[in-house]
This record gives C-alpha cells, sequence and structure tokens, in this order.
C-alpha cells in the first residue's frame, strides 16, 4: 500500500517501490516551513500575464517583430502557431485532456514565463482545480532543463496532514527537452520555422518545438490553490539552459458531479495516434472531404449507473486544426453489422455546441449522452469532418473496418446505404470512448501499453482481435469467474517504435512525456498497466547483446517508475484529517518479450539480449511480470527462440498468439483481477 501524505515530509525512492512491487508517491510531499517570497510575480492560471517575462514568439513578413527565445534572437513564427496549427493567441488548448491557456503571442510583448519561482493561482471559479495532474506546456532553450522542482498547495481543507496544516507538494521535472535538438515524437507539437533576430527566416530540420508534460499530484481529487514554478532565471543567456513555460492545467479526474448527479468515468475502448498520414491499402495517404467517417468500436465493459456515454477525439500527430461539424454515437445493429446503426444515433457536443475545432496536438471530449452499452458490444462513432481534409492522423494499423459517406452529413443516418466501406489501414481521429460505472462502488481500466504484441497489427481485419479484445474475451470466459467483464481493456498499443522513455535525466524519473502521459495516463481512470514493448528497440540495436539488452533494460524500469508514482481517480489522501480512500498508486505489469517472428527476425546478438532482458525481468519483478514469451514460444519458456506454429499465419502472429497471451494474462494476475498495488 502506498503511505498516505504524513506531517513532516514524504520521501520514498520510486526505485526501491520498483524493487518491492508497490508504486511510488512523488517523490517529495511536505509542508513548507518558508515565508513566501512577496517578490516574486503572482498570476492566476487562466491569466498569466502578471507572471510572463520573456518574448519567444514572432511574426515574420518583411520584418521580425522583436523575440528572443534563446539568448540568440530566434524565436517561434506566429504564424506556424495560428494558421498552421490552429494555436490562438490568448485561447485555449486541450493538451492529454488538460485545458491550458495560452498567452497572447505575435506582438512583440511577453509571451512565456521563464520559470522563476512564479505562483500560479487557481481561482476556482471557471477553471479546473481538481484532478489526477499537472500538465505543464513547456520548452527549454540552450539545452535540455533538468532536475527543475517547484511547490503545489493544496487548498484548506481539502489535502491536509495529520495536524490540519494544508499540505505542500514539492514536485519535479526531470527532463524538458530543448526546443531544437529535443525527440520530435514526444514533443505536442512540431513547427517548421524559426525565426531570426535579423529578419530573416528558415527551416530546420529539427524544427522548434512544445512540449507536454504531466506531475503526478499527491492528492487527487483534492483542491489545489496555487502551484510555484521551478526557480531558475527570468533571462535568456545564449547557451545557457532556460525553462519556458506556456501554461498549465489540471487534468481533471473521471469523478464528475455530486450527489444524483455523480457519473464515474471508466475507459471502455481507446485508440492511439501514432501517424500524421493514415493511409489506403495501396499506400497512398488517405484523404476526406466534407464526408462521414462512420468508425465502429469493439468495447470491453457496459454502462452502469447513468447509462452515460461520452467520445474522445484527437489531433495529436495532426499538423493542421481539423473541424468536426456533427458527431453521434449509436449501437451497431448485430443482425445487419456493417455501418449500419441499431437505432437513431445520439447527437454528440462538445461544451453544447454540435461542433468542435480540434488544434494541432490537441483533442477533446464530448458531452455525455444517455445510452445503454453492453460489455463486448460494438459502439459506431460518425464524424462529419468539415471541408477537405488531405491527411488525417490517427493510429497506423488498425485492422479496423472504417466506412465513409458521400460528401454530406451522415451523423445522423440509421441505416448504411450512403456509406462505403474503405480501404484505411489506419483508423482516423477517435482515440477513446467512456462509459459511466457505479459511483458507490467504481471500477477502472486496465491499459495495455506496447507494440506489436499489444497492436495486433497482423490479425484479422474486423477490428475485434486486438490483445485489448482477446484479454476481455478471456475475462468474459474465465470458467473461474462470474462472466461479466469487470473493468476497461484499453488498447495503447502501436506498430511504431519509440515506446521507451528517450530522453531522461535521472534513473528514477517520475513526471512522463509523450507518447507515455498521453496514451495511458489521460485513460478514463487508469488503474492497471501492462507494459509490453522492446522487441522493437531490440531489433533495431546493432551494438553488442549487453549494451542492447541494457539500454531495453533501463528504458523498462524508468517506465515502471514513471507510471508507478501516478495515482488513480479514485483515490484520495486526508481531507479535514480523515482518511477518505486508500491511497493507491497505479498497478504496473511488465511482460517478457516473445521470440521475433519468422517475417521479422532477429540476429543471434539480438536473440541474444532478447534472452538477457527476459531473464532480467524473470529475476526483478516477481509478482509483476506477464509471461508473453512463455504463452506462445515452442518450449513455453521465456527463454525460446521460436514461435510455435500455432501461433503463426504466414510467418507472422496470428488470432491465436494474441488469444494466448490474453490466457497468460489472467493466468499470472490471478483470473485477471484488477487490483490495486500487489501485496
Amino acid at each position: 500500500m502506498a503511505a498516505a501524505l504524513a506531517a513532516g515530509s514524504l520521501t520514498t525512492t520510486a526505485s526501491a517501490h520498483a524493487a518491492s512491487g508497490t508504486p511510488a508517491p512523488p517523490r517529495t510531499a511536505s509542508h513548507s516551513t518558508r515565508s513566501p517570497a512577496a517578490a516574486r510575480p503572482t498570476c492566476a492560471i487562466d491569466d498569466t500575464s502578471g507572471c510572463l517575462n520573456n518574448t519567444a514568439t514572432s511574426t515574420f513578413t518583411t520584418t521580425t517583430s522583436p523575440a528572443d527565445a534563446d539568448g540568440s534572437g530566434n524565436s517561434f513564427d506566429a504564424t506556424d502557431l495560428t494558421r498552421t496549427a490552429g494555436w490562438q493567441s490568448g485561447g485555449t488548448v486541450t493538451i492529454d485532456g488538460a485545458t491550458i491557456r495560452l498567452p497572447k503571442f505575435g506582438t512583440g510583448a511577453y509571451d512565456n514565463m521563464l520559470a522563476s519561482g512564479q505562483s500560479v493561482t487557481l481561482p476556482g471559479s471557471g477553471v479546473v482545480d481538481t484532478g489526477d495532474a499537472v500538465v505543464i506546456l513547456a520548452f527549454a532553450t540552450g539545452a535540455a532543463v533538468t532536475d527543475a522542482t517547484g511547490t503545489i498547495t493544496y487548498a484548506k481543507n481539502n489535502c491536509l496532514d495529520l495536524n490540519g496544516v494544508p499540505a505542500e507538494q514539492s514536485y519535479g521535472l526531470d527532463t524538458v527537452p530543448d526546443w531544437l535538438s529535443g525527440p520530435a515524437s514526444a514533443a505536442s507539437i512540431n513547427l517548421a520555422h524559426e525565426n531570426h533576430s535579423d529578419g530573416t527566416q528558415t527551416t530546420p530540420s529539427s524544427g522548434p518545438k512544445v512540449y507536454a508534460l504531466s506531475v503526478p499530484l499527491a492528492c487527487p481529487g483534492s483542491v489545489i490553490s496555487s502551484i510555484s514554478l521551478p526557480q531558475l532565471t527570468n533571462g535568456v543567456q545564449a547557451g545557457r539552459p532556460a525553462l519556458h513555460i506556456l501554461g498549465l492545467g489540471v487534468r481533471p479526474t473521471t469523478a464528475t458531479g455530486s450527489g444524483s448527479s455523480a457519473r464515474h468515468w471508466v475507459g471502455t475502448w481507446a485508440s492511439v495516434q501514432d501517424t500524421d498520414k493514415v493511409q489506403s491499402s495501396n499506400g497512398s495517404t488517405a484523404a476526406i472531404d466534407s464526408q462521414t467517417l462512420r468508425i465502429p468500436a469493439h468495447v470491453s465493459i457496459g454502462t452502469d449507473s447513468g447509462n452515460g456515454v461520452r467520445v474522445h477525439l484527437s489531433n495529436a500527430m495532426g499538423a493542421t486544426p481539423v473541424t468536426f461539424d456533427a458527431a453521434s454515437v449509436a449501437l451497431q445493429d448485430t443482425t445487419a453489422a456493417g455501418a449500419t446503426a441499431a437505432a437513431a444515433p445520439a447527437t454528440l457536443t462538445f461544451d453544447g455546441s454540435p461542433s468542435v475545432t480540434v488544434p494541432a496536438g490537441g483533442d477533446a471530449t464530448s458531452d455525455p449522452v444517455t445510452l445503454t452499452v453492453e460489455q463486448q458490444a460494438t459502439v459506431l462513432v460518425s464524424l462529419q469532418v468539415r471541408g477537405l481534409a488531405p491527411a488525417m492522423p490517427g493510429h497506423s494499423v488498425a485492422r479496423t473496418p472504417v466506412w465513409v459517406s458521400d460528401h454530406a452529413d451522415r451523423t445522423g443516418d440509421t441505416a448504411a446505404a450512403h456509406y462505403t466501406q474503405t480501404t484505411y489501414t489506419g483508423l482516423p481521429y477517435l482515440s477513446g470512448i467512456d462509459v459511466t460505472t457505479s459511483t458507490s462502488n467504481p471500477t477502472g481500466s486496465l491499459v495495455l501499453y506496447g507494440g506489436q504484441s499489444v497492436n495486433g497489427g497482423t490479425t484479422s481485419d474486423d477490428g475485434r482481435h486486438h490483445l485489448s479484445d482477446a484479454i476481455t474475451n478471456a475475462l468474459a470466459d474465465d470458467p473461474h469467474s462470474d462472466a461479466p467483464v469487470h473493468y476497461g481493456v484499453l488498447n495503447a498499443g502501436t506498430d511504431t517504435n519509440r515506446l521507451l522513455p528517450q530522453i531522461t535525466s535521472s534513473p528514477d524519473p517520475v513526471n512522463a512525456l509523450n507518447p507515455l502521459d498521453r496514451n495511458v495516463l489521460a485513460q478514463g481512470n487508469v488503474r492497471t498497466v501492462l507494459v509490453s514493448t522492446g522487441a522493437t528497440d531490440l531489433l533495431n540495436c546493432t551494438g553488442n547483446a549487453n549494451t542492447c539488452a541494457t539500454d531495453v533494460e533501463n528504458g523498462l524500469a524508468s517506465l515502471d517508475t514513471q507510471l508507478s508514482s501516478y495515482y488513480t481517480d479514485d483515490s484520495q489522501l486526508y481531507v479535514n484529517q480523515q482518511p477518505i480512500t486508500q491511497n493507491s498508486g497505479i498497478t504496473v505489469y511488465l511482460a517478457t518479450i516473445p521470440p521475433f517472428s519468422a517475417a521479422h527476425p532477429g540476429t543471434a546478438t539480438q536473440e541474444a539480449a532478447r534472452e538477457q532482458v527476459n531473464t532480467y525481468l524473470l529475476d526483478n519483478y516477481t509478482g509483476r511480470l506477464i509471461d508473453f514469451a512463455a504463452a506462445v514460444s515452442t518450449d513455453a519458456g521465456a527463454t525460446s527462440s521460436t514461435v510455435k506454429a500455432a501461433d503463426l499465419l504466414d510467418g507472422e502472429p496470428s488470432d491465436a498468439y494474441y488469444a494466448d497471451l490474453a490466457g497468460r494474462y489472467v493466468d499470472d494476475t490471478d483470473s485477471g483481477t484488477l487490483v490495486y498495488p500487489p501485496n
């Protein structure tokens, strides 16, 4: 059990928790003895103008407006942010589930906060001030910024220590990547141009980037009164690291409302974005022009109290904004299948509006609608896209049919007459579906994070044979438990690489960058994460076996400590000095790496590295290990080098392969029980 917040300081290293099998709390949670610094600027989270002290964005025409992000006169281009990406000056963006107010930019005035100890207050009215994580939109210049620390202060009578003193949580930012040299795949937005003080503009091979980093809250669900920024510098100097913050937001918990209107949201289906261009089966870029997409989602858990459903849309990998003029949700007609709905679709709205524009890098969540969904049902989500979308971001290898209408809004159609099945290899825009479950005994979700072993990119193309589907089936069919599936099973798998942390300054990193934050921690009430990755990293490694293995081992350990630092949505510490619920961290399981397939064989060195990684996992993660390698190998062992023939089709993992992985998950987790941290 994770420790409750107590008087004094709470300091427990993540590595110690990883060894013991219990999640680690944030690095330090304590109440401060220092007096406030009156000279430090203070501002509200929805109006940071009083804390701004640097200009990092300029306009470029015949001259460049004053800006200097890095001490050398370089800056972002305002047009890249506004016209290209859809980030509006003074507007809001929702990133990884948190809504963040942007400063005004492009005029030559201050437009970001150089971290110098500013105090950002949360006024309560009109802003989210309770949640499970703080999301910080930031970038570094001069080099990556490491080990920057600040403080989160909780409001009176919300998160208290045993002496009744409002608690302060010290937080750390392990690594904020440099805006130019940082990894593009971890950025929330990648921009094309860099403006210069001499009135010129260049297009560097690695353009300017902005990152989203999340900070786990020690008191999830408690009201936050203020957040102090790290104290680094209030000026920029060439070659010297500086931390720039565009804005902050609190990612809300999935419990909403109170009394008779209380709802507890849980993810039931997910698909993560990993490409900026969904392709057709012929390899061309899929496009859509004022048409309606109808996307089937084979869910895991069904609705309970309130019969509520809400839908998540994503433009995380998009380079330009996208507008949906209409959207709807319905159950699929099980007799007709295809694009036919069982009844008239329910109209979706976004903050009360039937349309929503999602900027590049952003996401959106619909308002709830009433719809009864049974476990393992297929839900149809219809999206009317405004105008021409020459490229659609989404999931690259979905093995899921998608239907496209004629050039009209067909979101309200029950029949499939105006829809035609496409030949997309991927799945655009739709990223998740939540359902309501009991508020008196809320459940959570299991998120599967990994590569091919999770994604199911070689399974049947009916959208029902990913690992998430196989685990849901195994839970429903398990003779040792009652039939209903009691928690959501969410697929965060991808066939792309770079799932292990790419940049961190600590062996025990806490705050998460993308894709981990977006694909896992922003999901609906995640309680358990199963990590199954590393095979692609080994296949791409050209070093010796020990080096290749050690890199993957360190990456898996970093993932474990990052995930273990976050708490579940329905955990609390102390309110009015009374413990409300168990303070529960996310449970993390790691899977051994299955043998390489015949279609993607490894070298002898890579195979030796794989066996070394599996031995490391077996030795260090007892009680939290799922032996996927044994489930599909010829001799049922973690170090066997071949996959059994029954689990392959044309040399690739088949439906049977994923069914065997799912069976192993159920066996190794005591009938698939969704648990708080294992004892």
